[in-house]
């Protein structure tokens, strides 16, 4: 199986954190984007990238704030 490029984007924290946004615009919630992400990462690679949505948030916050 080939996986395509923007599938293995995916495997960086901010490619994640691009295809939570890239959802962002199409659902209506955070936490649909957040889902559909993870579907996708679930269906080429077999496991979750994080744990749940307030586990991707909590890796969000502290990468925010090691930027100020």
């Amino acid at each position: 199986m080939t996986i395509p490029f923007e599938i293995l984007v995916l495997l960086r924290p901010d490619g994640f954190e691009e295809r939570f946004h890239h959802f962002c615009r199409k659902e209506k919630t955070y936490v649909k984007a957040y889902e559909e992400a993870e579907k996708e990462y679930e269906f080429y690679f077999k496991r979750r990238r994080y744990s749940s949505y307030d586990s991707f948030r909590t890796v969000m916050s502290r990468k925010y704030k090691k930027r100020n």
